[in-house]
């Protein structure tokens, strides 16, 4: 008996909020520099999350590194995904898909988006371990999902 593999891609899409400035200032700042910012980058663009020869769940230790570069604070940094879908077929669903980072309590299933770093000033880097459950009897196929990133002013 040939074994089944579902191999499973996330495209990684980031949507940035902008800092708020505690004060309005009268004068605006000549010189860029003085400008909140925050940019976000991620290592790998495309995460290959790998074949899982079997059903069940299939771990990706560090799947995702998330570099914040920012001169400013900001709050959480929000992780959403879409359905991993396979191309006229099935779809493995956001809810068993879950992320563990030093911010989240163990893995944490993303049926709704999931706060994966604090309220922060200035650059960090977050890494993000990605798990997803197979279920039974799924097309064997490349899947594909959106992880996005949505970053929340400060409150």
């Amino acid at each position: 008996a040939k074994m089944k593999t579902v191999t499973t891609w996330a495209l990684v899409a980031v949507v940035v909020m902008l800092c708020w400035a505690g004060n309005a200032s009268a004068v605006k700042p000549a010189d860029t520099a003085d400008r909140p910012f925050i940019n976000v980058t991620t290592k790998p663009e495309q995460v290959d999350l790998g074949t899982a020869a079997f059903m069940g769940t299939h771990e990706v230790k560090a799947a995702l590194t998330v570099q914040v570069e920012a001169n400013c604070m900001h709050g959480p940094i929000y992780l959403s995904a879409t359905p991993l879908n396979r191309q006229n077929g099935s779809s493995i669903g956001p809810e068993r898909i879950s992320v563990r980072t030093a911010a989240t309590d163990g893995y944490v299933a993303m049926k709704k988006p999931v706060a994966i770093s604090q309220t922060t000033k200035g650059s960090h880097k977050i890494v993000v371990d990605v798990k997803v459950d197979t279920p039974v009897g799924f097309e064997a196929g490349k899947y594909e999902g959106v992880f996005t990133f949505t970053i929340m002013p400060p409150v």
